[in-house]
This record gives C-alpha cells, sequence and structure tokens, in this order.
C-alpha cells in the first residue's frame, strides 16, 4: 500500500510554517529527485527531534504538475475554482510548490524549512513564507473555534487520502485547496459578541450551534455546513492556522480531500448569493488574498519518478 505523507493527517501541532516555491531549473528529473528525498528528510528530522511531533508535506501546483509529471495526471486536478460574486472573490495565485512544516517548537520549524530549503538550492525561489500558530484552544482570531465539525481520529485520514480502489495510481494522495485570509479584526471587535455569534451561528465559548429558531440572519454556520444540497456529506479534512502580526492578521485555511468537486461545491455555496441572496457572512469580515489549488502525492508516487 502507498505511503501517505504524514503532515497531510496530522494532529494539530503549536506551530507552523508555509513556504511558497517557484522552480527555476528546466531539468526537471533532478526537481523530481530533490522532491523524493523530502519525506525521508521530514522523517530524520523528526527522529532527531521526537518531542517536537514534526510532520510535513510536499505539494504540487496544478499549473506545474504537467511540467514535473507530464505522463501522470491526477484526474481531478484542476485550478482553484474562480470565485467572484459581488464584492466577495478569491483571486488565483499559483506558484509551482508548496511546503508546510509542523511542530510544537517554533525553533525545529525553523531549522527544518532551513535543511529543506538547502536541499532544493538554487533550483528554486522562496516566494512567501508564512509562519503559523495554534491560537489559545484551538480557535480562529475571531475567537471563535476553528472548524468544530472536523474529523477526529481515523476519519482524518478517511476523509483527506484517496483510497487505492478509487485510484490506484494515485492512492494515499490527497486534492489540496489553500486560502489565505486577511481578517478585519478591528471591525469585527467592534461588534458585540451577541452579534458575533449571529453571524457565526454557534456560541463562542463553547461552538454550540445556535438554534435556527433564534436567529434572525443566514450564519456561517448555515452556509459553511459540511452538507451539499442533497444534505449528503462532504468529503474534506480542514488543516486551519491562524497567522500573524500587529499590522494584518488572518488564517491560513487548507482543505484536503479525495474528492476535489466537494469543496469547490462548499466554496460556492459560501461566496455566491443564494436565490434569497444570502451568503456567507463571514465574508464580510475577511478577505482571501491568495488561493491556489494542488496536489500532494503519496510518498510512493514521489519515489517511483525520482
Amino acid at each position: 500500500m502507498a505511503q501517505a505523507q504524514k503532515g497531510i493527517y496530522a494532529e494539530p501541532n503549536l506551530h507552523g510554517l508555509t513556504l511558497l516555491l517557484n522552480v527555476m531549473n528546466e531539468d526537471v528529473s533532478n526537481m523530481r529527485r530533490k522532491l523524493a528525498r523530502i519525506p525521508a528528510l521530514f522523517d530524520e528530522l523528526d527522529e532527531r527531534f521526537s518531542e517536537a511531533l514534526l510532520s510535513g508535506y510536499v505539494a504540487v501546483g496544478s499549473d506545474y504538475w504537467d511540467t514535473l509529471y507530464p505522463h501522470e495526471r491526477p484526474p481531478q486536478l484542476g485550478q482553484f475554482p474562480d470565485l467572484r460574486d459581488g464584492d466577495r472573490q478569491a483571486p488565483r495565485e499559483p506558484v509551482d510548490l508548496l511546503l508546510t512544516l509542523r511542530s510544537d517548537r517554533f525553533d525545529v520549524n525553523y531549522h527544518s524549512a532551513r535543511t529543506i530549503l538547502e536541499w532544493l538550492g538554487h533550483d528554486v525561489e522562496l516566494i512567501e513564507q508564512i509562519p503559523t500558530f495554534r491560537f489559545m484552544d484551538g480557535r480562529d482570531l475571531t475567537g471563535f473555534i476553528d472548524a468544530p465539525e472536523n474529523p477526529r481520529g481515523i476519519r482524518r485520514r478517511q476523509l483527506a487520502l484517496i483510497h487505492a480502489d478509487d485510484d490506484a495510481v494515485f492512492a494515499n494522495g490527497s486534492y489540496l485547496f489553500v486560502q489565505k485570509f486577511r481578517h478585519d479584526l478591528r471591525r469585527w471587535e467592534q461588534m458585540t459578541q451577541e452579534m458575533q455569534e449571529f453571524v457565526i451561528g454557534r456560541k463562542k465559548l463553547t461552538g454550540e450551534k445556535i438554534s435556527e429558531a433564534g436567529l434572525h440572519m443566514v450564519t456561517h454556520a448555515q452556509k459553511a455546513k459540511m452538507q451539499d444540497e442533497q444534505e449528503q456529506p462532504l468529503q474534506m479534512l480542514r488543516q486551519n492556522m491562524p497567522w500573524g502580526d500587529m499590522r494584518e492578521q488572518g488564517l491560513l485555511a487548507m482543505y484536503f480531500t479525495a474528492r476535489p468537486l466537494d469543496v469547490v461545491r462548499w466554496l460556492k455555496q459560501r461566496y455566491y448569493e443564494d436565490d434569497s441572496g444570502d451568503y456567507d457572512p463571514l465574508l464580510d469580515y475577511t478577505e482571501a488574498v491568495t488561493n491556489a489549488a494542488y496536489f500532494v502525492p503519496s510518498v510512493d508516487f514521489l519515489n517511483r519518478f525520482a
């Protein structure tokens, strides 16, 4: 059975670091060889800093995939959907590679990222680095529990990874959608807690859903529910972490799935007005400034083409 990259379904950590990279070398054979070595580097670093619970993965951008692996493309790998409706939009900014590290030690993330970048050398250009962190007890910077309906335990693997029965070539890989949100916290924090709860549709302290009988508006919980229009469950694992400094802040949202159309449906039901003119009201207080689609291959796939 193909081995998945552990960072896809790993449990939450205290610190994260995501690197966006463009490939500068046209020698794709060399790049395939270098990418194949990255999971082993993670294993070596995890063994060295075992108490930090280090995990990570490397993902290939949808636009770069055919350059790197021209003969084998994941059948449902496409660009990030074009989301534009009213004042809400999610502009695509594709890059070639995405590298994410998570652990319980900031210094281990820093050291590990430098180790991997040294291995990649001048073949890549660092476009952006996004340090992320666990906020309070797993909350977004809005103060609400992030993704309270996220799967737990073995369900994380089941929903995030492609099953061999569905696709033997890309088994234990995952489709990945990434959104970097920038929050307008000043506006958000001007509201009362009660009004914030009406926007989210949950109690701020406990994350408990507010009864629809007690609501007077469409909520984030309703528009971001993990069901489609036929009330069938959507298959997705969210690995989100806050980012920011004193000038700007937000959420780095990562959605892993074996069924990318589920993520596209979920995004559209949030961004586009329905027949009643309603959309996800949280989008009035946050903006997705960069958005891209990737595929996270299995370790076996990376090694096969090394």
